[in-house]
C-alpha cells in the first residue's frame, strides 16, 4: 500500500496564487493581503490534513464477476468501507492502474473508473466501473488507486493498492442461421441413444408399485394380476442430440494463410474460429444438445460430452484461455468410438483438413463464419448498428414502398 499527495492542476493554480499574494502583501504591507495569505496558506493546511485523514480510514475490495464476453459490458464493482467511528469520506475516485503485461486488462479493455459520494462512519458502499471488452483471453488485474480532493479540491491525497486478480473474457458470439444445426447433427435414428433415467419415452425401463397420479395406460395388466397389486411400467427418456466442436490450432499462426481481406491476417482467421465454435456451443446449448469439446494443437484437455450450464461454462472458459503464442503440439491420434452416434463439427481456421474428425465430421473455416452468421450478439453490435449511418434512410424508403 502505498500512500502519496498530488499536486495537480487546480492545485498549482493555487500555489502559485499563494506565492502571488504573498510577495504582494510583503511588498505592500497591506494588512488585508496578510489576511488573505493566511486564509489560502490555512485553506492549503486543512485540505492536505482532511484527505489525509479520511483516506487512512477507508478498506477497498475489488469484486469481479464470474466472466466477462466480447462485446458486452462488464461491471466490476469496488465495495469501500469506512472504518473510522466519527468521520465520513466523501468523493472518492477508483482507477485501475495499467498491467505490464499482454495479458493486462489495459491491452483489452478502454480505461475507465468508478466514483463513490460518500461513505459514512462504519459504513460500507458500493461503486462499479464499466468495461468493455475488444478482445477474448485472461484479463488481468493489478493494483488499484483511490483518491480523493476533499474537501476543497487543492490537494489531491491517493492510496495504491496491490491486489491482483483476473477474469476470463469470452469470444465473441454470433447469432447463426437457422439450419446451422440440422446440418451437423446426424440424421434419422443416427445419433440417437437412450438415457439411464426414467421418463416419458417409448422405450422400456422396468416396472414398479404402481403410485396415485400414475396413469391406467403404464399398468401392467398381467404383471398386476399375477401379484394381486397394481404395477405400473417404467419408460426411458431419449437421450438429446450429441455434438462435438473440434478447432484445429495444429499449426502456428505464421504457417496459416492469409485471409482473402487485405486487413484480415492469420490471427484474425484463428480469432473468427474461436468466435464460430463459441458460436455453435451456445446455439448447440440452447436447442438442447449436449456438446463436446476438443482443442488438437492445444494444451486443452478434450472436454466429454454434457449439458448443463456449469458444463457450457466449461466449454466458454476452455475457449477464452487458448493462448495462440504458445507452441502448438503436434496431432495426436484421436479416438473414433461411438462417432456415428454423435455429429462432429471441425472449425478450421484456414483450410480443411478432412483426416481430423473422423469420416462423418462436418468441415468448416473461418472464411465461411460471415455466411453462417446472420450479425453479432451483444450490446455492442447492438449499439454500432443503430449508429450506423444510412439505417434510418433504409427505415423511412421501406415504409414508402409499403405505403405506395
Amino acid at each position: 500500500m502505498k500512500r502519496r499527495y498530488h499536486l495537480h492542476l487546480p492545485g498549482l493554480l493555487y500555489v502559485v496564487l499563494t506565492v502571488v499574494v504573498g510577495f504582494a502583501a510583503i511588498n505592500n504591507q497591506n494588512n488585508v493581503l496578510f489576511w488573505i495569505l493566511g486564509v489560502m496558506l490555512s485553506a492549503l493546511v486543512i485540505s492536505g490534513l482532511v484527505s489525509g485523514m479520511m483516506m487512512s480510514s477507508l478498506q477497498i475490495r475489488r469484486l469481479m464477476p464470474a466472466h466477462g464476453l466480447v462485446g458486452e459490458p462488464l461491471i466490476v464493482r469496488y465495495a469501500l468501507t469506512n472504518s473510522s467511528r466519527f468521520f465520513p469520506v466523501f468523493n472518492v475516485h477508483i482507477e485501475e492502474r495499467a498491467v505490464r503485461s499482454r495479458s493486462g486488462w489495459n491491452t483489452m479493455m478502454d480505461r475507465v473508473g468508478a466514483w463513490v459520494m460518500h461513505v459514512g462512519p462504519r459504513d460500507t458502499v458500493h461503486g462499479e466501473a464499466t468495461f468493455w471488452p475488444r478482445r477474448r483471453g485472461k484479463a488481468e488485474f493489478g493494483s488499484l488507486r483511490i483518491w480523493t480532493t476533499f474537501p476543497f479540491g487543492i490537494i489531491k491525497k491517493s492510496i495504491t493498492i496491490t491486489r491482483p486478480q483476473h477474469v476470463l473474457i469470452y469470444p465473441q458470439l454470433y447469432e447463426l442461421r437457422r439450419g446451422v444445426l440440422k446440418a451437423v447433427t446426424p440424421q434419422g435414428l443416427l445419433g440417437a441413444t437412450v438415457s439411464r433415467h426414467t421418463g416419458a419415452g417409448d422405450d422400456y425401463f422396468g416396472m414398479r408399485e404402481f403410485r396415485p397420479g400414475d396413469s391406467m395406460r403404464q399398468i401392467a395388466w398381467k404383471r398386476s394380476a399375477a401379484l394381486d397389486q397394481l404395477v405400473s411400467i417404467e419408460r426411458t427418456t431419449p437421450a438429446p442430440p450429441k455434438v462435438r466442436i473440434v478447432v484445429n490450432l495444429t499449426r502456428a499462426t505464421h504457417e496459416l494463410e492469409r485471409g482473402a481481406n487485405a486487413d484480415e491476417t492469420a490471427r484474425d482467421l484463428e480469432e473468427s474460429a474461436i468466435s464460430l465454435a463459441a458460436s455453435l456451443i451456445q446455439l448447440a446449448d440452447l436447442n438442447g444438445y449436449e456438446v463436446g469439446l476438443s482443442l488438437p494443437g492445444t494444451a486443452g484437455p478434450s472436454i466429454q460430452v454434457r449439458r448443463n450450464v456449469w458444463h457450457r461454462e466449461k466449454l466458454m472458459a476452455a475457449l477464452a484461455s487458448i493462448d495462440l503464442d504458445a507452441a502448438r503440439k503436434p496431432r495426436t491420434p484421436q479416438s473414433t468410438a461411438n462417432a456415428e452416434r454423435i455429429g462432429r463439427v471441425v472449425v478450421h481456421p484456414d483450410r480443411v483438413e478432412a483426416s481430423l474428425g473422423g469420416p462423418n465430421a462436418w468441415h468448416v473455416t473461418a472464411r465461411q463464419l460471415k455466411n453462417l452468421a446472420v450479425r453479432p450478439i451483444g450490446w455492442d453490435a447492438a449499439r454500432t448498428r443503430a449508429d450506423a449511418p444510412g439505417d434510418d434512410t433504409k427505415v423511412k424508403s421501406k415504409k414508402r414502398e409499403a405505403a405506395a
